[in-house]
This record gives C-alpha cells, structure tokens and sequence, in this order.
C-alpha cells in the first residue's frame, strides 16, 4: 500500500538543498511501509520523504552530509509538527551511526549521475562518482550493518550510471533485489530497487 494517502507535507526548500524532484515521488510512492517499521532515510535533502513517513510510523531517523539539509529537514518536521517523532544527524552516510543501530527499513536517493566536466551548485546531491555508482555501492555495504532480520533497503538508480555494479553489491550482501518503480526521464530511466535480507 502507498504511503501518500492524504496529501502531500508541508515543505519548503532552503537554498543549496535538492528540491523534492521525480526521483523524490517515484521512490516515496514505491515505498511499502509497515506501521511497526524502524525507518531511516540517508540523504533526508529537504526532509519531504522523512516528514511523510514519520506521520505515519514512531521510530524515524534521518542523516544527511550537508547542514543546510539537515536544518532544512529538521525545520519541515517542525512545520509539520513531528519533530518529536523523528532524529535528524549529519553524517556522511551512516558513519556517525552507533554499530548497534537497526532499521526494518532504510531508503536512499543517492546522486546517481556519473561525473561531468560540469560544476553546479547542486553537485553534491547529484553527481555520485566517475560512474556514478560509487556513493550507492558504499551506502549499500553500510546499510546492510544496520538492517534488521528480514530488512528492506531502497535506492534509486540512473540508467546512466552502471546499475550492473549496484545489482552486484546488493547480491554480494546477500539482497534478494527487486526493481519495484521505474520511469522514463529526458535521456535516462529511473529506478526504484528494493533489496530483501
């Protein structure tokens, strides 16, 4: 069942952070999320996933590398009146996690664009590496220290960047992987993966 049953958050979007975009819609509508869920979102950005789900769930943390997102995030939960339900941290990826740290569930939009000759301001939120998959392919080997029995991951992935190598990391770690959204963009396809311990 998906989570967007009444509406859309509150949000806004502080300079410098990555706007809620396709990528953003295509990964929260493709979520399943169970009522008993330990939730962590990796790169919150704006915090609109996070604040979604933490209507709906008790136990939600969220991290981001940037400070500007994490006090963008922190400052849409107060819009939405859930600060109290959710932990925002800055950190690159999970390291700041304690080893003890468990999620049924854990999400991420990573960057996911291989590296140009182009710098913009948004870099950090969309370039993911020379092929675009390194960022992921370290998410993945973290995330899976902090899943619970029978835990879910979810990650977006680009057709331009080399899938191939993130299916490869999730099955290494013992992922049962599913491709469980996907949509046409511009020149690239977008994809939701959900992997299965």
């Amino acid at each position: 069942m998906s989570i967007v049953d009444d509406g859309r958050p509150d949000i806004i979007v502080f300079p410098g952070v990555y706007p809620p975009s396709e990528d953003t819609y295509l990964l929260l509508d493709a979520l399943d999320i169970r009522d008993d869920d330990s939730f962590l979102e990796v790169g919150c950005g704006t915090g609109f996933i996070s604040v979604t789900v933490a209507r709906r769930i008790n136990n939600a943390v969220c991290i981001d590398t940037s400070l500007d997102a994490v006090l963008n995030t922190q400052e849409n939960l107060r819009r939405n009146n859930l600060h109290r339900k959710c932990h925002v941290i800055e950190s690159d990826l999970l390291d700041a996690l304690s080893p003890s740290a468990k999620f049924s569930l854990i999400v991420f939009n990573p960057p996911y664009l291989p590296d140009d000759d182009e710098d913009t301001d948004l870099d950090h939120a969309l370039v993911g590496g020379e092929t675009g998959v390194e960022i992921t392919q370290r998410f993945i080997e973290q995330a899976i220290e902090h899943l619970t029995s029978e835990g879910r991951v979810y990650v977006v992935v680009s057709s331009l960047a080399n899938i191939d190598s993130i299916f490869q990391t999730m099955v290494k770690h013992r992922l049962t992987i599913d491709t469980v959204s996907e949509e046409p963009m511009f020149f690239e396809k977008i994809q939701v993966l959900r992997g299965t311990l």
